[in-house]
């Protein structure tokens, strides 16, 4: 008896195609727990939480308690998850994913109804491989990014890209595209840089030749105008137009406040030429090379494909457009792209199927079990709060030991270092904004020679306001909040790079300290300890009030004057300040510790910081980091207790 050296493969069926599909289901269900669920929001998604919870206190959008370059859009919708927790006691980061992945598997449904209309030929044995695409590229894809504005965008501008694939004139659908319509509108109101997408939809059902919805072989051209014309294009327009009216009726500071100080200020954050911009985005171009070259040679006459790709090129312009290199912002890209790749290889494997061992699902599932091991291990098993947090900056140590709700500022150009241990240790945020995104505009434009060379040249007038800006929104902050914590993250060490200031050693504290008014708030801070890249300050009630200085020295000519004429906004600091060294009535030392108080009761010392031990060489800072150390007799009035925060 002869055994073959090569026996021939058993030839693939469709129960082993369907369960090995199974298993990789089972496997994405848990990568998406491990890598989306488990761990926490990411920063954008916090800040947006944070944003509506105040909100709904009654703060007001882009005003002195929050201010956003982002459309108000992603508040409003962000306020449904702070009120499902508020009543049902959950936090609101799990309320938020609880929503997304609900919202998520509707429009999933509502998809797949589209798509089998779109592709009738589609077999049932499909079905699970495009739930197991479906879970990777909209849960394990985005990671952390889960419930980011642009991962909801991917999924639910999805049902319009498939609705527009079916004749509207043999399939109506109304309830369906109109579902599909809201859907749209919703996400492009999230990233207005998205309307490229139906408007790339729209000139491919003009430019490509499709099956007319209204039968007239004598004028296709007028057929596929008349196309255009669908109810759920119709729609989007009218709810994109809504929203807009809606903005210009609730929060008319979008267009008169924040997008111009947008434009100003964004292009130092967006900034990244084309060739950064390719390098950052690999695996997207990697998958938009192989989806194009597959239709080039395959060359499908399923409308749907060419939809797909139409609507993941328009995404991927919209990535470029941002200019910022961001992994979030390419998820709409990557998923479209993912989307028409795996419709090209069912396709591929209905024409020329694959022989498939029937030991296959076995091996699968062995493998599947060694990849959520490998991956538990590998992200610090999320299954904790501190686990799923892994903040490593700012230094835990920094907020251990504060107790719930104690106002804090960080004082850098990183969302990331500023949101997250907010959150992990809840703790207010006591700025309007979640990092200092007006900074690095104001200090290219000032130093344009301190770093790479600006991509854009602002008017003097424009900078000079921008500054003031910026000056006056950190006293207000200062004085709303009056945040016993601050960190300033040291990015004027050659050693430090801070986000969107990696070319340049920029002081903040010292930029802040030329605003006399906050030179003066800052006599209540004293240094606390440094600890990586962040020096940290603590609250010091009662400092020794500043004793106005006699000497006014004219930096033209250098000469020293007593009379204050010649200088107006110091003249103004020093009247302001006496009149209230003069209002200041008599007071014991205990009412003056209790004028510093936030609510009548007895004053609590402020916490003590665990701060780690100062790494040799760091030290104190030096001219920012000094206090009096004799406090006075009692609060001077120009720092009287804020309004505490809603």
């Amino acid at each position: 008896m002869t055994i073959p050296s090569n026996p021939q493969p058993v030839k693939p069926t469709v129960q082993t195609f369907q369960n090995t599909f199974r298993i990789l289901i089972l496997a994405a269900a848990g990568m998406a727990a491990l890598l989306a669920l488990l761990p926490a929001a990411g920063h954008d998604q916090i800040w947006f939480l944070m944003m509506a919870h105040r909100w709904l206190a009654g703060a007001q959008i882009y005003g002195p308690e929050i201010f956003d370059s982002n459309p108000p859009g992603i508040v409003w919708l962000s306020a449904i998850p702070v009120l499902l927790a508020h009543t049902l006691h959950l936090s609101e980061t799990f309320a938020a994913k609880l929503l997304v992945t609900i919202l998520e598997t509707a429009t999933s449904f509502l998809s797949l109804y589209f798509l089998r209309r779109a592709r009738p030929a589609t077999k049932r044995y499909e079905i699970p491989a495009l739930l197991f695409a479906a879970i990777v590229l909209f849960y394990v894809v985005p990671a952390r990014d889960f419930g980011q504005r642009d991962q909801m965008l991917a999924f639910l501008i999805l049902p319009y890209i498939l609705a527009a694939a079916i004749p509207y004139r043999t399939a109506p659908l109304t309830l369906a595209r109109t579902t599909a319509a809201i859907l749209a509108a919703i996400a492009i109101c999230l990233k207005p840089h998205h309307a490229l997408i139906p408007i790339a939809i729209e000139l491919t059902l003009l430019l490509t030749p499709t099956q007319s919805p209204i039968p007239n072989p004598q004028s296709p051209i007028f057929s596929r105008l008349r196309n255009l014309f669908r109810p759920e294009t119709i729609l989007l327009i009218l709810l994109g137009l809504a929203f807009l009216a809606a903005i210009h009726h609730f929060t008319p500071l979008y267009f008169t406040t924040a997008l111009p100080i947008t434009r100003d200020t964004y292009w130092a954050i967006g900034h990244l030429p084309i060739p950064a911009l390719a390098l950052e985005a690999i695996e997207l171009l990697i998958l938009a090379v192989i989806s194009i070259t597959l239709y080039i040679r395959t060359k499908p006459r399923d409308t749907l494909i060419t939809i797909l790709l139409a609507a993941a090129t328009a995404a991927t312009l919209a990535y470029f457009i941002q200019g910022t290199g961001w992994y979030y912002q390419q998820l709409p890209a990557i998923c479209l792209f993912g989307a028409t790749l795996t419709l090209q290889l069912l396709d591929l494997y209905a024409t020329k199927p694959l022989t498939l061992p029937t030991w296959l699902p076995k091996t699968t599932a062995a493998l599947t079990v060694i990849a959520l091991a490998l991956t538990t291990y590998f992200t610090g098993s999320p299954f904790t709060e501190d686990r799923a947090f892994a903040i490593t900056s700012p230094d835990p140590a920094f907020f251990a030991s504060l107790t719930p709700n104690t106002p804090v500022a960080i004082l850098t150009t990183s969302v990331d270092a500023a949101m997250m241990p907010v959150a992990r240790y809840h703790l207010t945020w006591a700025q309007r904004t979640n990092n200092l995104w007006l900074l690095p505009a104001i200090l290219r434009s000032e130093t344009p020679a301190a770093g790479n060379p600006p991509t854009r040249t602002l008017p003097p007038s424009t900078i000079a306001s921008l500054d003031a800006l910026q000056h006056r929104w950190m006293v207000e902050d200062l004085t709303r909040w009056r945040p016993e914590l601050i960190l300033i993250h040291r990015c004027q060490k050659a050693s430090v790079h801070c986000q969107e200031l990696e070319d340049r050693d920029d002081d903040l504290l010292a930029f802040f300290q030329r605003d006399p008014a906050f030179a003066t708030l800052w006599q209540h801070y004293t240094y606390a300890g440094s600890h990586g890249e962040f020096d940290a300050y603590t609250f010091k009630p009662n400092p020794q009030p500043p004793i106005p200085n006699p000497c006014f020295i004219d930096p033209a000519s250098a000469v020293c004057s007593n009379s204050p004429s010649r200088w107006p906004a110091v003249s103004a600091l020093r009247d302001t300040t006496s009149r209230s060294m003069e209002a200041l009535p008599a007071c014991t030392s205990a009412q003056s510790q209790q004028s510093f108080s936030r609510t009548p009761q007895p004053p609590t010392p402020p916490p003590t910081l665990q701060i780690p031990a100062t790494p040799s060489g760091s030290g104190s800072p030096s001219a920012s980091a000094s206090s009096p150390s004799s406090p006075p007799s009692c609060s001077p009035k120009w720092f009287s207790p804020p309004t505490p925060a809603r």
